[in-house]
C-alpha cells in the first residue's frame, strides 16, 4: 500500500523547531507535540511521527475502500473550476493524491494545525487553519464537493448536527457532502485489546463512540441534503487478511503509542507495562480476528434550499 507519494509526504512535512514550541497553539507533553485549544477533544499528537502514522493510515483505508471517494462526481473532479473542500485534512494525504489525480480542481484544506506537507504542494491545493468548531470561513455554496474522514476523536457529541448544517452551508446546490466514520470500539477483541479500548472512555470527555451508526440519520434530518445514501465496510486485522491486517495492527499500536500520556493515566500503570501491552496488542488483533466497522455516508445538496 502507498506508493512514491506517501515518501514525499513524510519528506516534506514540517518538522517542530524551538521558536514553535513558544507558538500558543501547541503544547509539549514527554516530547511530544499536542494542540493547546481548550476546546478540542483530539488526544492524539500532531508531530512527525503521528503525521507519519497517519499518511499510513490514509494508504490502509485506500486500500479497505478501493478508492478514495464514493460521491458520483468523478465527472465533475474532471472539470476546470470545480472546488472541493477537505475538512479536517491533517497530514494532507487524502488532498494531496486527489489534487494530483484532478488537476483540474481546486482543492482546499481546512485544519486546526499547519502540519501539511508545504514543499510539494501542487498548485491547484491551498491550506486554511481554522477550527471547525467556530465554523467555516468560507461564504456559502462554495464548494462542489465536501469530504471530510475520522473526526469522532475531535467532535463532541452535540455538535455533529451543527457541524453536518455547516457543511452543508458552504456546499454549492446539486453538490455532494461524504463523511467516513469508524467504530473506535472494535469486535472480537482478546483481552488486553480490550482494556486499552476501554481506556479514556470517549463518552466521558464529551464525544461520541457510536457516531459511525448515526450519520445517515443526522444527513436524512439535514433539509439541504437528499438521496442520502450508506455504505458500510470493515477494517480488519485478522491472519487471513496478510499484509493489510498487519499494517492495520501496526497502526494502531502506533496509535495507542502515540496516545499513552492520556492512556496510561487512565490505566494506571508503569511507562514499561503501558509499553508491553502494545506488544501484545498486535498479537492478539490477529489472533482473535479484530476488525472495525466503517462506514461512508454521502448525499446532494438540494437545488433549491428551503
Amino acid at each position: 500500500m502507498g506508493n512514491n507519494l506517501s515518501n514525499k509526504l513524510k519528506k516534506s512535512t514540517p518538522s517542530p523547531s524551538i521558536n514553535m514550541q513558544e507558538d500558543p497553539d501547541f503544547r509539549f507533553i514527554n516530547g511530544r507535540r499536542y494542540h493547546n485549544f481548550e476546546s478540542i477533544k483530539y488526544p492524539l499528537p500532531n508531530d512527525d511521527d503521528e503525521v507519519d502514522r497517519l499518511h499510513q493510515q490514509h494508504f490502509l483505508l485506500r486500500y479497505v475502500w478501493q478508492r478514495n471517494f464514493a460521491s458520483p462526481i468523478k465527472h465533475v473532479l474532471n472539470q476546470k473550476g470545480t472546488k472541493v473542500l477537505d475538512v479536517g485534512c491533517g497530514a494532507g494525504s487524502w488532498i494531496f493524491e486527489m489534487a494530483s489525480n484532478y488537476p483540474n480542481t481546486q482543492f482546499t484544506g481546512v485544519d486546526i494545525s499547519p502540519i501539511q506537507p508545504t514543499e510539494i504542494k501542487p498548485r491547484n491545493v491551498d491550506f486554511v487553519k481554522a477550527n471547525l468548531l467556530n465554523g467555516l470561513p468560507f461564504e456559502d455554496n462554495t464548494f462542489d464537493y465536501i469530504f471530510q474522514r475520522f473526526l469522532f476523536l475531535a467532535i463532541p457529541k452535540d455538535s455533529w448536527p451543527v457541524i453536518i448544517n455547516e457543511l452543508t452551508r458552504v456546499l454549492k446546490p446539486g453538490g455532494y457532502l461524504e463523511l467516513v466514520e469508524i467504530n473506535p470500539t472494535p469486535f472480537q477483541t482478546g483481552p488486553v485489546t480490550d482494556q486499552l479500548f476501554s481506556a479514556g472512555d470517549l463518552r466521558q470527555r464529551g464525544l461520541d463512540p457510536e457516531i459511525v451508526y448515526k450519520l445517515r440519520s443526522y444527513f436524512e434530518k439535514q433539509e439541504n441534503l437528499e438521496n442520502v445514501i450508506e455504505e458500510k465496510n470493515k477494517l480488519p486485522y485478522g491472519p487471513e487478511t496478510g499484509k493489510l491486517g498487519q499494517a492495520a495492527a501496526e497502526n494502531t499500536r502506533l496509535g495507542f503509542s502515540h496516545a499513552k500520556p492520556f492512556l496510561q493515566k487512565d490505566l494506571n500503570i508503569s511507562s514499561e507495562e503501558y509499553d508491553n501491552r502494545l506488544d501484545i496488542v498486535v498479537k492478539e488483533l490477529r489472533e482473535f480476528g479484530t476488525y472495525h466497522d466503517i462506514c461512508c455516508v454521502y448525499a446532494r445538496k438540494t437545488q433549491f434550499s428551503y
